[in-house]
Parts: structure tokens; sequence; C-alpha cells
């Protein structure tokens, strides 16, 4: 028997609203990113290893770091251009829903402390006919009204011309 159905839809926006804890260390990190616009890391004292975001526990060596200040680096934000990548697929912010326009450019940096940090390369005008491993970088902020205590407070990393 061949029954046609009607299909029946609604749509509706759902609003769900959440709220996590980041815990004393995460949260003093997000907290000094936000108003401070710095980034810090904790040095374990079992292995020596930084651990970025800042972590109770290592990973490595399952030592216990200790809380702000103690063991605390600041990181200077400086570094070198690593690699990059033209990123030409549309992304969704998960919180409000709007996609970042695209193409836009993401990096790896090596930060002067040695570690490696992952965030976008900009400015949009940027042109990656100018790029090049080694160029040296420095973060950029958004303005301190802008800021939400997010990784995204960073509003990119840029090349410093004439610095080596």
């Amino acid at each position: 028997m061949d029954i046609e159905k009607e299909l029946l839809c609604q749509r509706r926006t759902l609003k769900i609203r959440f709220r996590w804890s980041a815990g004393p260390y995460l949260g003093r990190f997000l907290l000094e990113l936000k108003e401070e616009g710095r980034l810090w890391v904790v040095r374990c004292p079992g292995c020596g290893r930084f651990l970025l975001p800042p972590r109770i526990v290592c990973a490595q060596c399952y030592t216990r770091t200790p809380e702000f200040p103690e063991h605390w680096v600041r990181l200077s934000g400086k570094g070198t251009l690593v690699d990059w990548e033209r990123v030409h697929y549309p992304q969704m912010d998960p919180e409000t829903g709007t996609v970042r326009p695209e193409p836009y450019l993401h990096g790896t940096f090596r930060l002067e402390e040695g570690l490696l940090f992952v965030h976008y390369l900009g400015p949009e005008d940027v042109q990656e006919s100018d790029l090049r491993v080694g160029l040296p970088v420095e973060m950029v902020m958004k303005p301190l009204e802008e800021r939400e205590g997010k990784m995204t407070d960073i509003h990119y990393f840029r090349i410093v011309e004439g610095r080596r």
C-alpha cells in the first residue's frame, strides 16, 4: 500500500544555559589572560615541564603542582613563526553560532620560553607570500572591554617587523 505521509516540523532555537567552573588553576590562567593580557604556565616541580594551560597534576610524572604564583612562569607572548596554514573551512563558534569569516591564517609559534603555541595569525590582511619560517611574532590581545576570559581574548599573533 502506497500512502503519502505529510511530515510536520517545527523550528526552534534552543537556549541551553550552561556554566562550569574552571577551577583554581585554569581559572587563574583565564583571569590573568582577561584582566592583565598575560599568558602563564606552571612549571612542574617534579620533571620541570611547562604545563600550558596550568594543571593541578603533571600528566608526565603525576606530581602535584603548586598554586599561583609559586612555580608559575609568565610568558612573554613573543616568539617565532614555525608554520602556518590557510583555513578554507567555515568554522562555527559553538557559543554564539556565528561563523568565522574565512579563509583565515592559523599559525604555530615557538615562544621565547621554548613552548609551541597554536593560534590565529593576523591581522586579516597579512599576505601569505610575506610569511617565512622564523619570522618574529608577538601576541596581540583584544581590547580590555572585549575580553571574556577565553583563549580567544588573544586576538592573533602578528609578525614583528625589524625584530630578530
